[in-house]
């Protein structure tokens, strides 16, 4: 599935979250990945809220214990507290209260520091807490990826070593939570691409900890290094450093893709100006299915003397290679000499990589190739809720009609592997799930 973040206002963390929660994540297993990190003190929910013309949803972290009061939707131009990561504001000539904490949505009241028991975390303290957490690898290693970009961030902004940052906005209850939640959501919606716009920079000051600071802050400057950027005409902070991190790590800038629109979520942020709607839009669907018919190039090569056991490494050289498949098939050859019929398939443009790989690891003299027509149906993945975890459905259809749906492998064997049950077990229970699901 693709993702497609309209940045409009700008984006943080929770506006990310958000977003993909309105999209339909389920809020329920998107927390118990962040309860994976065994972080305490910290609550969640959402609230419907309007920002403008939409009708949005906003993701709140707050300390276990603290009320929950309803945002009435409106601003009243005072300070707040933005964590550098959470409540997404803007500047309305009023000093920023910065401190590292965020607007827990009670209307006119700010909270200077929204989690005054938690500990200092630095990278390296976040690093071993993901790493020793159950999370499904994509979960895993996207929330590294995001905290990395913004570790390196902080680093160079305080001159110190990565993992020495002692710095507020990995460490912060709510960006953490920020940035696992979005991971989660994102595996639960089976995201594979994501694609952002531009991102639009505020302007003004902000107050925080470190004095007074021009917007953007330096966190996010360097955060998005290499990344596109846009001037806007509004003011105040519309890009945090979180926010930022989770764009730089995982999107590639760009206009939205060809695409079959399945779902669309709005992600509100802390503040409702008069100038604009205050939302993130995130547009998730399958990739446009512009002609089933393609070309792809063929290639195969016959051999006498390759040793069984040199095969699956020739095999994964073809896919290294960019092979779409590969195959061995066993085969008589002259003098009625046992062999192998070694075929790849690969896109056009990748048929010298591809042959290359060929030559080398299969022991032939040469090999042949063609250019061939191909008709495929359109693909996307799904993941479902079974008793075995969360696992990926593989989908294919042809002008927007499932034809197929089919559990991925490697998601059953691991599933599988830790339940102590055999594949098909799990595969079966897939199936089920998603057709439930269809069903509803």
């Amino acid at each position: 599935m693709i993702l497609f973040l309209d940045c409009f206002a700008g984006i943080a963390g929770d506006m990310f979250v958000a977003a993909l929660l309105h999209a339909g994540a389920p809020l329920e297993a998107v927390l118990n990945d962040v309860r994976a990190l065994g972080v305490p003190g910290w609550t969640a929910h959402v609230e419907a809220v309007h920002r403008g013309a939409y009708a949005a949803t906003r993701f709140v972290v707050q300390p276990d214990g603290l009320p929950v009061a309803p945002q009435d939707g409106h601003d009243h131009g005072h300070s707040h507290g933005h964590g550098h990561g959470h409540d997404h504001g803007h500047d309305h000539g009023h000093g920023h209260g910065h401190g590292h904490g965020h607007d827990h949505g009670h209307a006119g009241n700010d909270v200077p520091d929204s989690f005054p028991d938690q500990p200092q975390r630095d990278w390296a303290t976040i690093r071993a807490l993901i790493l020793a957490a159950t999370l499904p690898p994509r979960v895993r290693d996207r929330a590294l990826c995001t905290f990395s970009r913004l570790a390196v961030a902080e680093g160079r902004v305080h001159g110190v070593p990565v993992d020495e940052v002692q710095f507020h906005e990995v460490g912060a209850v709510d960006s953490i939570v920020d940035i696992i939640a979005a991971c989660s959501a994102l595996e639960l919606l089976g995201i594979d691409t994501i694609v952002s716009t531009p991102l639009p920079m505020g302007q003004g000051t902000v107050r925080t900890q470190h004095g007074l600071l021009s917007i953007p802050v330096p966190a996010t400057v360097e955060v998005l290094r290499g990344f596109p950027v846009l001037p806007s005409r509004f003011s105040g902070e519309l890009v945090t450093p979180t926010g930022a991190a989770l764009i730089a790590a995982l999107a590639t800038p760009g206009s939205m893709p060809a695409m079959t629109i399945r779902a669309v979520g709005y992600g509100a942020g802390g503040r409702n100006p008069s100038t604009h709607a205050n939302v993130l839009r995130a547009c998730i669907g399958e990739p446009a299915e512009p002609s089933m018919g393609s070309e792809v190039a063929e290639l195969s090569a016959q051999v006498d003397d390759l040793p069984g056991e040199a095969v699956p490494p020739l095999l994964q050289a073809l896919f290294d290679a960019g092979a779409l498949d590969a195959f061995a098939q066993p085969i008589v050859m002259k003098k009625g000499r046992p062999g192998l019929l070694i075929q790849a398939i690969a896109p056009p443009e990748h048929r010298e990589a591809v042959g290359l790989a060929l030559l080398r690891h299969a022991g032939t003299f040469g090999y042949r190739w063609s250019i061939k027509p191909r008709e495929v149906l359109a693909r996307s993945w799904e993941s479902v809720t079974t008793r075995f975890g969360t696992l990926r459905i593989k989908l294919g259809a042809h002008e927007g009609a499932i034809l197929h749906a089919a559990p991925e492998y490697e998601d059953c064997r691991e599933a599988a592997a830790r339940a102590g049950v055999s594949v098909p077990e799990v595969y079966r229970a897939a199936l089920a799930a998603w057709s439930e699901r269809g069903e509803r």
